[in-house]
């Protein structure tokens, strides 16, 4: 049996992998959350009435409100952070408090509970002023250098905080803890939050923007589902061939014009809107693929959802939602 504690497993990624988690029975599930973003939905309510899940309301920030989760664990998936360029612009200050602080004090309870082994989430956001330097190379490999092109630019609040994390599990870790870090590429899914491309993407569709503002059109990402990200993640945690590693999660088998994944969208609503090219929002990237080869090698895992399947499954969940009234942060 083993004992896992997940951070942020409200959010996102983290709801998706304690879904995930929780299906074997013989894991035991530690689920922390302060439910400043996470959905407290049916679907979060019936993960956390399984019997082999327990989930704690907790402020990562607060060694005193942490007492609730301060015990041992076998494997800790630390993904709970502030993230989305809305609240790096508004609220450096804090993306960079809550961030480190959380990681600073998660690296405590590990070395105090001798914790066997940390998944650190980090972010290909962390190559982003590279780009600007032409330092990045696209398929993107684990050794490119990481920098800050503007050290006064709010918007690389959030990946500073990521490199400054990973530095914090790292030099924590020696005679302590196991760790792996995963630098998370466009990952998309049910639940992401409307701050995400597609997302995005269907709230103007369902609004009739017209004309269609393509964002970006000639820009290139290659996305991958959630569902092949959490596989690969638990995958990095279970591989000893990954202890000390930096490994990047991510689908780099279709990579896609921002345009052409617009156009896919329409087809699966069967919607035909005129649509107008306009410039990319200040500090995206032209192109941003992930070179997996290396979790390939250490793990044997690769990236299964076609993005086709992908997309139907995302484009149908948030079309209802949508419908519904209900709206994602």
């Amino acid at each position: 049996m083993s004992k896992i504690l997940v951070t942020g497993g409200a959010g996102f990624i983290g709801y998706h992998l304690s879904e995930k988690l929780s299906c074997d029975i013989n894991n035991q599930l530690v689920i922390a959350d302060n439910l400043a973003r996470g959905q407290m939905d049916e679907a979060f309510k019936m993960l956390i009435s399984k019997p082999n899940v327990r989930f704690e309301q907790v402020d990562l920030t607060s060694l005193e409100s942490m007492g609730k989760i301060w015990e041992y664990y076998d494997q800790i998936y630390h993904l709970a952070a502030i993230i989305g360029v809305k609240h790096c612009m508004n609220h450096p200050d804090l993306v960079l408090r809550v961030n480190l602080l959380s990681t600073l004090n998660i690296v405590e309870l590990a070395k105090e509970n001798h914790v066997r082994k940390i998944v650190f989430s980090s972010t290909c956001e962390t190559y982003a002023s590279g780009f600007e330097y032409g330092v990045v190379k696209v398929p993107t490999l684990e050794d490119t250098p990481l920098m800050v092109s503007d050290i006064g630019n709010p918007r690389l609040s959030y990946a500073v905080s990521k490199i400054a994390g990973e530095q914090i599990i790292i030099f924590n870790s020696l005679n302590n803890y196991d760790y792996a870090i995963v630098r998370y590429h466009n990952i998309y899914g049910q639940r992401m939050g409307y701050a995400h491309v597609i997302p995005e993407v269907l709230k103007r569709i369902y609004l009739k923007e017209t004309p269609f503002k393509l964002y970006g059109a000639n820009q290139t990402r290659s996305f991958c589902h959630v569902y092949d990200g959490v596989d690969e993640t638990i995958s990095v945690m279970n591989s000893l061939n990954t202890n000390g590693q930096v490994i990047h999660v991510g689908n780099d088998s279709e990579e896609i014009l921002i345009k052409d994944l617009v156009l896919r969208i329409f087809e699966i609503l069967h919607v035909d809107l005129p649509v107008k090219d306009v410039p990319a929002p200040i500090g995206s990237v032209n192109r941003r693929c992930p070179n997996i080869n290396k979790l390939r090698r250490l793990t044997g895992v690769s990236p299964k959802v076609p993005l086709q399947m992908g997309l139907d499954l995302t484009v149908k969940w948030y079309w209802n939602q949508i419908k519904e009234g209900k709206v994602w942060e």
